[in-house]
């Protein structure tokens, strides 16, 4: 039995997200129109473009009638129930609209149509799943549709992309009902964490009217456990996030490949028409954001591995200047101040670049009309409890500022003061959970109409030594021939990835899973080259399946890959010994340039007396 509290959280995700759908429902509906106005009945089309903006503009009255009415939580499985039926309604017009539009749009149809239900059900999934019938309400009857229409088509192509999308429908179902569990279950912790303060805010108040001789110990004690729960309550919220993060990633991830897979591969195909190049180029570009949100969601949750290294603080800001001049806009002064000597601190280059990239965003976005961002970085000494000598980073803007409210819940993952779809919530939560791993602190003042000032300290360390190391090997010209044993248990991930390979002119031996593979290899007369294999699988694993074939195949090099968060899955990546990494989804060029790496020092060995 779910709390009323916990209902109505859910519920209010769901019509925080409202604007953001509906936009989408709205603009997808155009872009179908504009691709098959050439082909297909205008009069069909601005039907279907009538009928999804009039269910647009009914659910967007319901959405300000929501907000405006406050509703108490017992009274939110009502409100629940009008925003699934207007999911149901909006499901079944693209149901109905991709069934009549399918057999009359041509090829166009049949390959925008896919794309766009495909994608809006994924987002669904994401921005719906809080309150799981209203995810299925819009899932079912729009697949569905897509489905049927590609089964009344008749060639067996459009028979087997019927299948697929009733697979990829099971497939995305199970995702969001994943990640319902995970949202249902984090709030539930968030209510009972606050109700266990409210209790402890009873307590103190009873203790301090009952022994006013030791008010000032007791004022003492309760700050000091105040600051205890407030961490217990952040690392329980960053828990559920990041078990939330972990779970979902590997799902995500793999979807994410596929689409960015075959995004690639059809702007690499010159027989795609010049119209559609830009619709596909935006598909990849949205895949690649979708998998740089994920790393975000595990980066806050504390999911995601860092590979810290010593480098100058000031490099650091060096290095991101030119980006921020572009970032902040003519309308905002840029002003650096750098200690003169250099700051070492041991930190992950991209993630502290990308923590100095989102204060200079916050700090722009409170300045609209203009103002002055200054960033400084000096050496500073901390109180006793910070453990001394630190690098510091100063952000400093002069903008709107910030109430006593905002800063509470400043670092808070998904909190924004921002309009809904101009900001995730993300970004704040993610410097901080960049300065924490990496060992620092993080303090804000702020004051509102005079701006705000983020104050980063890092520990201090010793240079970094000098290392020599020998020039790549990727400088060689790569390998273009070979054989390749793909082993990976999602058949989508497996067709795309056999796709790459064969066209970089690789013969390709494809498994379901590392019994599989054995098989393929003990029947395999000729050498293999290159193992490219899945991580985690049914049986036994890649770096167990990879132990196996080397005790046959001395010379063979591994490539791992997988869509886990780094905290399940840390493979050793032992370039010495030929094996390597690469993090799902992975761009075209990005793989293929470590599989033509790993062959190339394969087949070298192979030509060694």
């Amino acid at each position: 039995m779910i709390p009323a509290a916990v209902r109505a959280e859910q519920v209010r995700t769901l019509y925080r997200h409202s604007g953001a759908v509906l936009a989408t429902n709205v603009v997808s509906s155009w872009v179908v129109a504009v691709l098959l106005w050439a082909t297909v009945s205008s009069a069909l089309l601005l039907a279907f473009i009538g009928t999804t903006g009039l269910l647009c503009a009914a659910r967007f009255v319901l959405y300000r009638r929501y907000w405006r009415a406050a509703p108490d939580p017992t009274d939110s499985d009502r409100w629940g129930l009008r925003f699934t039926v207007g999911s149901a309604l909006s499901g079944a017009t693209w149901g109905a609209g991709a069934f009549v539009l399918f057999s009359r749009g041509g090829p166009m149809a049949e390959l925008i149509l896919p794309f766009v239900v495909g994608g809006m059900t994924a987002a669904a999934a994401g921005t719906t799943s809080a309150y799981l019938p209203a995810f299925l309400a819009f899932m079912l009857p729009s697949v569905t549709g897509l489905a049927l229409g590609a089964l009344d088509a008749g060639a067996a192509a459009h028979v087997g992309m019927s299948t697929l999308l009733l697979v990829y429908a099971v497939g995305l179902s199970f995702v969001a009902s994943r990640n319902n569990r995970a949202l249902v279950e984090a709030f539930r912790f968030r209510f009972e964490n606050q109700a266990l303060l409210e209790e402890v805010s009873r307590v103190r108040v009873h203790l301090e009217e009952t022994n006013r001789s030791l008010e000032e110990r007791v004022a003492e004690r309760s700050t000091a456990f105040e600051r205890q729960t407030d961490v217990l309550r952040d690392a329980q919220r960053l828990e559920s996030i990041g078990r939330l993060a972990g779970g979902v990633a590997h799902d995500f991830n793999n979807l994410l490949l596929v689409v960015l897979a075959n995004a690639e591969g059809a702007l690499d195909d010159p027989r795609l028409a010049e119209g559609l190049r830009g619709p596909v180029g935006e598909i990849r570009d949205a895949a690649g954001r979708g998998a740089e949100l994920v790393k975000q969601l595990l980066l806050v949750g504390r999911r995601q591995s860092m590979r810290p290294e010593t480098l100058d603080l000031n490099q650091a800001v060096t290095r991101s200047q030119r980006l921020l001049v572009r970032l902040i806009g003519e309308h905002i002064t840029l002003d650096v101040a750098l200690h003169p000597t250099p700051l070492f601190v041991h930190v992950d280059p991209t993630q502290i670049e990308q923590v100095i990239i989102n204060l200079a965003a916050n700090a722009r976005d409170a300045m609209p009309s203009g103002g002055t961002l200054r960033i400084e970085t000096a050496a500073s000494e901390l109180d006793a409890a910070e453990h001394g000598a630190h690098a510091m980073l100063l952000v400093r803007d002069t903008g709107a500022g910030m109430d006593t409210q905002t800063r509470i819940h400043l670092f808070e993952p998904f909190f924004t003061t921002k309009e809904v779809g101009k900001g995730t919530g993300l970004g704040l939560a993610t410097v901080y959970g960049v300065v924490e791993q990496s060992g620092g602190t993080i303090r804000v003042e702020s004051t509102l109409d005079l701006g705000s000032s983020f104050f980063v300290y890092l520990p201090l360390v010793g240079p970094p030594v000098a290392e020599v190391r020998a020039a790549p090997a990727s400088d060689a010209p790569p390998a273009r021939a070979g054989t390749v044993l793909l082993v990976e248990d999602d058949p989508s991930v497996r067709v795309v990835t056999q796709r790459l390979l064969r066209r970089g002119g690789y013969d390709v031996l494809a498994a379901e899973n590392a019994t599989h593979a054995l098989k393929l290899a003990s029947e395999h007369a000729g050498p293999i080259h290159v193992l490219v294999s899945d991580v985690v699988m049914p049986g036994l694993s890649g770096p167990e399946l990879d132990e196996r074939l080397r005790a046959t195949r001395p010379g063979l090099c591994t490539l791992f890959m997988s869509g886990y968060s780094r905290d399940v899955v840390m493979p050793v990546s032992d370039e010495a010994h030929g094996r390597a990494y690469v993090d799902k989804p992975f761009s075209q060029e990005q793989f293929m340039r470590r599989v033509a790496a790993l062959m190339s020092r394969s087949t070298a060995a192979d030509r060694s007396p």
